[in-house]
């Protein structure tokens, strides 16, 4: 053997006395020469014959330079709490096999038995991408939060992007904050004026390492961001509301092309939404395509198999806990009606009758948001006398104090006219904005507006009563004095309502048990109130929409009444969502209060009728709602006013729309393409045998609190305990809290404590101080090597902390972990449980039998070539098994695959068979047979590189197992 052939690339050596890694070999002639990386020198080029090389010695052989006689478990050089830390950092440090959920032990939120048994359906596939459509009020947002922290915990969501309707974006970074620990960045103008600054023009500010982003649909959407979204790639996407993203007619909107965009470019994807189709199957079919695009032919049906791969769905009516009752109670809706004055009637007929004529104008003009604002002032008529008493106010000052125009709106009021829901702050300047458009061209005609503006102030000043304020007065009286114990929870759609209503009731014996939530509260105050009606002695919740996402009533309330139906009927079940959800044990009681004679109350009666009767019958609410989500109410009521048809009219149209798409919904329940899954005892025994192994996968509460202890005050800082749960902690130089402090606390390691304070800090395994101090002791040299005395032991030897891993062709660790092997000297037998027991056993502090101890070192060799050859064994076990499981997964995959490229294939041909037919006929048909077979070779490179990667996803490749530390282990 030459001496070059000695080295390999990577191998650590001794220079000349100085730590190196070699580089490569080479020869010249017959000189030879290492060029490797000499620390504190850098690259040289050597020749070996002018060098010595030494290969560094072994912790073991390491030893020998001590006095044998010196050693116990407490000596800096084999000290056995040293050899403990290391241990649990490298357990902390892994990325763990898939069976296993380690968000159980990472997020502070009450985890639902359902939810868990999602997350660990998606984990199990062979990519993480599903569509995940569960009821309103069963927790999708938890869902996705759990799913992010299982990928980040194997390293595999460094570049996230929630893409969410714009009114949704706060939600988001309040839920991933406050549950997840996860800090998302408004991707908004500022944020994209500020990154190019940063980066420069040319730079893809979308294709940044360490981005955790969240963005709104109509932000996303603008041509401007396209071709760089082109080029840009995420670990994971999630898309909420997806169903608004969805394909729908021949020319796909630019929502949907983004979303094509942004989830083809992601490794893992979640489609969310509580409302997937619309009963007419196109847009549902997309956001299959959008999970994966090779799954079905574009002619053939899909089928439940197809949509059973890629979907995750659970109704409330489907939900059982282990005694086989329903969770979720059932929900009682009751319509309220409420009869008009002669004053009232008459104050609605002539607001009505300047609606429509102004409307009528926008329409004539072609002036739409016109039009809109016309929607806007008959929606606040039939909410309350002071909504629209402030909406007429506002828009007769706005007629007064400028010249109105019809363009140059806001971003906001821009967006809000094309559809985008906002928040509701946002939503409140885009309508007081819009409602001041007119479509007056001269003096003559502004002035007419304005002298009509004036007499309808002057008529709602007049009014004397506001018959539903009184009726819904009552109402909460009565509830009050026959169940004193009850709490009630009121939804009106416009702060003016709610500003109206409280001064209404402000001399009520109950008034001062009112709290309010709308747009100006802030999430700190929110909680608050929350927490007060939950818990306290306040009976009354008022709110607006800014309510309906986000806070949950339901073990303290189940009692809502609406002040009016929003228009849209989604927008009402997410309201009744805040009480209908998960922890309720008593029936929904829901009172709706309407108008009499109003076209209006008569269309959202029938739409409300319509909904319970189709999920009575279907037992799905959202089924209903996907159903009428691009039914155009507002169109249908202002077409109606238009037209001066009378409410029959409209409510026939719309019942004719509600049963066609309910025909169809139907005929999809029968073949099980969009039914839901049944969550039962049995599915909860099942999950709960996952949760039992993954409970402590990082270790116990104890240990996490143990090792930071440790840790802390090995490196100089300082812990103490300063309550039930709680503790305090000086961190060491290096070491700081996300204020910059080195104070740190009070915090806890109790999950279920830290759930019912969210003021206190939860230290969980994945938290960046943790992960700081893992990191810190894994760097420390201290711990390679331990020593201990253990009782249970009864022949010395050692034992051995090996890594093992396995990755894929793409290079995802599939599996990962540590196998503890204990060798003993006397037989060289390899056991696993004794070594695991070695790891967690706690070392006698006395000074070990030297002999016994040499003994040991003396036979090292021997003894790790005997734990080499038990890891060996195992690995090929493991990898026997991981091997099994991917060949079953990509074999399903490339089955479809084969199938879907065959259709494909035939239908491309048939269209060329055809075209060459006419071409016969003497019909020019060069440029149509070109453009299919162009898509024929198109298909053809897809197909190949989708198979290419399924291949590599089937490799499984043990990466070398690593010895991460050993452990002298003698009998005391």
């Amino acid at each position: 053997m030459t001496n070059a052939s000695r080295f390999s690339p990577g191998q650590q050596v001794i220079l000349n006395g100085s730590s190196a890694e070699v580089i490569r070999t080479q020869t010249v002639g017959d000189i030879e020469y290492l060029r490797a990386y000499v620390t504190g020198e850098g690259v040289k080029t050597v020749c070996l014959d002018d060098v010595d090389v030494e290969l560094p010695k072994t912790q073991i052989e390491e030893l020998s330079s001590y006095q044998l006689d010196s050693l116990h478990p407490d000596h800096d050089a084999v000290s056995a709490r040293w050899f403990d830390l290391k241990t649990q950092a490298t357990k902390l440090k892994l990325a763990h096999e898939q069976g296993q959920l380690l968000s159980i032990s990472t997020s502070t939120v009450r985890l639902e038995p359902y939810q868990l048994a999602c997350v660990n359906w998606v984990m199990q596939k062979l990519r993480q991408r599903a569509l995940i459509a569960d009821d309103v009020g069963l927790g999708k947002t938890i869902e996705a939060g759990l799913l992010l922290k299982e990928l980040a915990a194997r390293n595999r969501a460094d570049r996230i992007l929630f893409v969410v309707p714009a009114h949704l974006q706060k939600k988001w970074i309040r839920d991933m904050d406050r549950f997840f620990d996860v800090g998302l960045t408004v991707a908004d103008r500022a944020w994209v004026e500020g990154e190019r600054r940063r980066l420069g023009e040319e730079a893809n500010i979308w294709d940044q390492d360490q981005q955790q982003l969240v963005t709104s649909m109509a932000f996303l959407r603008q041509d401007e961001f396209q071709p760089a979204l082109q080029d840009a790639f995420w670990d994971v996407v999630v898309v909420d509301e997806a169903h608004k993203a969805a394909k729908r007619g021949e020319s796909p909107s630019k929502t949907a092309s983004m979303a094509e965009t942004v989830t083809g470019n992601s490794d893992s994807l979640l489609l969310l939404s509580a409302t997937p189709h619309d009963g007419k199957g196109e847009a549902f079919r997309s956001l299959v395509e959008y999970i994966d695009p090779f799954l079905i032919a574009e002619d053939h049906e899909l089928g439940r198999e197809t949509v059973d791969r890629v979907m995750m769905r659970r109704g409330k009516e489907n939900i059982y806990d282990e005694d086989g009752e329903r969770v979720f109670p059932d929900r009682e809706v009751n319509s309220v009606s409420v009869q008009m004055t002669h004053d009232e009637r008459q104050f609605y007929r002539e607001v009505t009758d300047y609606v429509k004529n102004v409307y009528n104008r926008s329409e004539q003009l072609n002036e739409p948001a016109v039009g809109f604002a016309m929607a806007l002032m008959q929606k606040r008529l039939v909410s309350s006398v002071g909504a629209i008493h402030a909406t007429l106010r506002r828009r007769l000052n706005d007629l007064l104090d400028e010249e109105p125009a019809t363009d140059d709106l806001s971003e906001e009021a821009a967006a809000y006219l094309d559809g985008e829901d906002l928040d509701e702050d946002d939503k409140q300047r885009a309508e007081d904005e819009i409602a001041g458009l007119t479509v007056a061209r001269n003096d003559e005609q502004l002035q007419e507006e304005i002298e009509t503006l004036r007499r309808l102030v002057s008529l709602a000043e007049d009014l004397p009563v506001d018959s539903k304020a009184q009726k819904v007065r009552r109402f909460i009286t009565q509830l009050l004095e026959e169940q004193p114990d009850e709490k009630l929870l009121l939804f009106t759609e416009y702060r003016d309502t709610l500003d109206y209503l409280l001064e209404f009731v402000e001399d009520e014996p109950w008034a001062d048990e009112i709290l309010v939530i709308h747009g100006d509260v802030d999430k700190e105050e929110r909680a608050r109130i929350e927490d007060e009606f939950n818990h306290g002695q306040s009976r009354l919740l008022f709110a607006t929409d800014a309510a309906s996402e986000g806070i949950d009533l339901q073990h303290s309330c189940h009692i809502m009444a609406n002040y009016e139906l929003p228009w849209n009927p989604n927008r009402l079940e997410q309201r009744i969502g805040r009480i209908h959800r998960y922890g309720q044990d008593k029936e929904v009681k829901v009172w709706n209060f309407l108008f009499d004679d109003t076209r209006e109350s008569e269309i959202f009666d029938l739409l409300q009728n319509k909904v319970e009767e189709i999920r009575a019958k279907l037992g799905n609410t959202a089924d209903v709602l996907g159903m009428l989500d691009d039914i155009n109410v507002d169109s249908l009521i202002m077409e109606s006013i238009q037209n001066d048809e009378p409410p029959s009219a409209t409510k026939e149209e719309l019942e004719e729309l509600i049963e066609e798409r309910q025909r169809t919904l139907e005929e999809w329940y029968d073949r099980s393409l969009v039914d839901t899954s049944t969550f039962d005892a049995e599915s909860r025994r099942q999950i709960q045998e996952v949760v039992d192994e993954s409970e402590d996968v990082y270790g116990s509460e104890g240990d996490i609190r143990e090792f930071f202890e440790q840790a802390v005050e090995a490196f100089g800082g300082e812990f103490e305990k300063w309550g039930t749960n709680l503790y305090q902690a000086e961190l060491p130089e290096g070491i700081h809290s996300s204020s910059g402090d080195e104070s740190f606390g009070p915090f806890t390691f109790d999950r279920e404590f830290a759930m019912e304070h969210e003021d206190i800090p939860y230290l969980a395994p994945d938290t960046d101080i943790l992960q700081r101090l893992m990191a810190r002791v894994l760097e420390d040299e201290r711990g390679k090597v331990g020593l201990k005395l253990l009782p249970f032991v009864e022949t010395s030897g050692i034992a051995y902390n090996y890594r093992v891993a396995f990755e894929d062709g793409t290079g995802e660790t599939i599996r990962e972990e540590t196998i503890p092997v204990f060798v003993d000297v006397e037989q060289r037998d390899a056991q696993q449980a004794l070594g695991e027991r070695i790891l967690e056993g706690n070392t006698i502090s006395a000074r070990p039998d030297v002999d016994r101890l040499r003994t040991v070192i003396d036979a090292e060799n021997d003894l790790r070539s005997a734990a080499d050859r038990y890891v060996s064994n195992r690995v090929n076990e493991i990898k026997s098994d991981l091997s099994s499981t991917r060949h079953e997964e990509t074999a399903r995959e490339l089955e479809n695959l084969n199938e879907y490229a065959q259709a494909e294939r035939e239908r491309i041909e048939s269209f060329i068979d055809e075209y060459e037919r006419k071409a016969e006929t003497g019909t020019d048909m060069d440029i149509a047979i070109r453009g299919q077979r162009e898509r024929l070779e198109k298909l053809e490179e897809r197909i190949e590189a989708r198979r290419e990667e399924l291949q590599r996803r089937e490799r499984v490749i043990s990466l070398a197992p690593e010895v991460e530390n050993y452990c002298l282990t003698l009998p005391p």
